[in-house]
């Protein structure tokens, strides 16, 4: 316990009597140290919460004003000094006057210290006082360390961990993941009722997001009327795992915070493992994703039922995804708190660069549009299908996420975005939409350009001519009257043009090169 005006009146040895200030809040605030001074302006070398005692040199009782005297006592009040000690009998006998009026004025705590009773007794008390409460503070550490780590032995260590934090802490406690949702909240004690709002809580997770997103270990602090509250993250510079949050009406000490560090331990190591535990996960969603690839869906279901879980209910539809990096991380740890045990919520696993998700049909549109939103990831979205077909509908996934990412590369420079593109929306387009836009595109280019140079020097419209004419299916009277030309005119025009390209459309291999071009070109 720390030594207090109170303790040290109530310490016989020193008979220190009571002057002024009986109704001060001050007589029981923890004393940090006491020191001894006559300067009449002490306050460059005190610090809040500390005792000064004094002879009172600086009362020349000859040139001394009871203004003088209030000026010094507010100055220590405002400085924060929680009392003052005067030694009688060495300047002059008794306390001065006016010096009890200004501390009763200013509600600051008087001490008379008697002559036999040297200002070293006093000192040594308070020492002696302060080491006993920093013995009892570590005692008290080392018993929290103790008993947090036996809940770490628990079936739910992190769940445990916290709580027995929350009760020793006499704290508010709570986890926030690295996706900034408050996964875990402890209030053994209500020591912080504001924090039961929504909004308080929001202000605190939004701070946690904060740190997580600057990827770095860090903390930091919020304080208002109601408290204080400490964050600080989880994790590794880089892979970070969350934010633990302590919320309190006092700061924390440093014995407190020597507690906390040690949860930071225990809690980023059991979440560590989670994470390697997910990884593991991860690499047999691979090898059952595989075998669901080679058509083997039985023996994915047996192994999923093993495991106390089961595939999404049929019929299903892939999503696919392309992330990197960091961004990787999080999508798959998103996925991984969705459905960590294969609840039959959605099935997903890496298939060599992408990220494949197999979910029930009637959630897939809304999932794809969230995962897309929240990781600013494009997605490929195939049609409804059966489990035995999951390689058509990884196939459709990844060519409908082609065209998502060609969607998205066309707003280059804008805010990433969300971008889901379907199956059915490529196969609307036919096969040419299928065909790898950048090359054929300029293929068809330098196949029509003669012909355009031609209709630009000449005044002449082969262009139009050739494509109504293979509209036709390269019949010559329907594509004529619908051009409103002899037959042989339109003969001469479609000789003139392959003379141009230097290739003859007497074939059906020749004729769809061309249709493909004037549809790309």
């Amino acid at each position: 316990m720390q030594p207090t005006i109170l303790r040290l009146l109530e310490t016989r040895t020193l008979d220190l009597r009571l002057l002024a200030g009986r109704s001060s809040g001050r007589l029981d605030a923890p004393i940090s140290w006491i020191h001894s001074s006559d300067l009449d302006d002490p306050t460059p070398f005190l610090d809040a919460g500390q005792v000064v005692l004094t002879t009172g040199t600086q009362f020349d009782p000859a040139t001394t004003t009871p203004g003088d005297v209030a000026a010094y006592v507010e100055r220590l009040s405002g400085h924060g000094l929680v009392g003052i000690g005067f030694g009688t009998e060495v300047i002059r006998e008794g306390t001065p006057a006016d010096l009890v009026a200004a501390c009763e004025r200013f509600g600051m705590p008087l001490f008379e210290v008697p002559y036999r009773v040297p200002f070293i007794a006093v000192i040594r008390t308070a020492a002696d006082l302060l080491a006993e409460a920093a013995h009892a503070r570590d005692t008290w550490a080392l018993n929290a360390q103790r008993a947090i780590s036996f809940a770490a032995l628990r079936p739910d260590p992190t769940a445990a961990v916290l709580r027995e934090l929350s009760r020793q802490l006499h704290r508010w406690v709570g986890l926030v993941d690295a996706r900034g949702r408050l996964t875990r909240v402890f209030d053994e004690a209500s020591a912080v009722p504001a924090l039961a709002s929504e909004s308080a809580r929001a202000r605190l997770v939004l701070e946690a997001e904060r740190l997580i997103g600057r990827g770095q270990r860090s903390s930091s602090t919020i304080s208002d009327e109601a408290g204080q509250a400490t964050l600080q993250t989880l994790g590794r510079r880089g892979a970070l795992l969350g934010a633990l949050i302590t919320a309190g009406a006092q700061p924390l000490d440093a014995a407190d915070q020597t507690v906390v560090t040690s949860v930071i331990a225990l809690t980023g190591l059991a979440l560590e493992q989670n994470r390697e535990l997910g990884r593991a996960r991860g690499r047999l969603r691979s090898g059952l994703f595989q075998t669901l690839l080679e058509g083997n869906v039985e023996l994915v279901r047996r192994i999923v039922r093993q495991m106390g879980g089961e595939l999404p209910a049929e019929p299903v539809r892939f999503i696919a995804f392309e992330p990197s990096g960091a961004t990787g991380d999080a999508l798959f740890g998103d996925l991984e708190a969705r459905d960590a045990e294969f609840a039959g919520d959605l099935f997903f696993a890496a298939s060599e660069s992408r990220v494949v998700v197999g979910v029930a049909a009637e959630r897939a549109q809304d999932l794809a549009a969230e995962l897309s939103r929240v990781h600013r990831l494009p997605a490929g979205l195939s049609d409804p299908l059966a489990w035995s077909e999951t390689a058509s509908g990884s196939r459709q996934a990844a060519q409908a996420l082609d065209r998502a990412v060609r969607e998205q590369e066309a707003h280059a420079g804008a805010e990433p975005r969300a971008s889901v593109a379907q199956f059915s929306d490529v196969s609307e387009g036919g096969l040419a939409a299928l065909l790898p836009e950048a090359d054929a595109a300029e293929v068809a280019r330098a196949l029509l350009k003669p012909v355009r140079d031609h209709d630009e020097a000449n005044g002449t419209a082969l262009i139009d001519d050739v494509h109504i004419w293979l509209e036709h299916h390269g019949q010559w009277d329907p594509a004529a009257r619908s051009l409103g030309i002899h037959r042989h005119t339109l003969k001469n025009r479609v000789a003139l043009v392959e003379r141009l390209t230097g290739r003859s459309l007497a074939t059906v291999d020749a004729r769809t090169n061309l249709w493909l071009a004037l549809r790309l070109g």
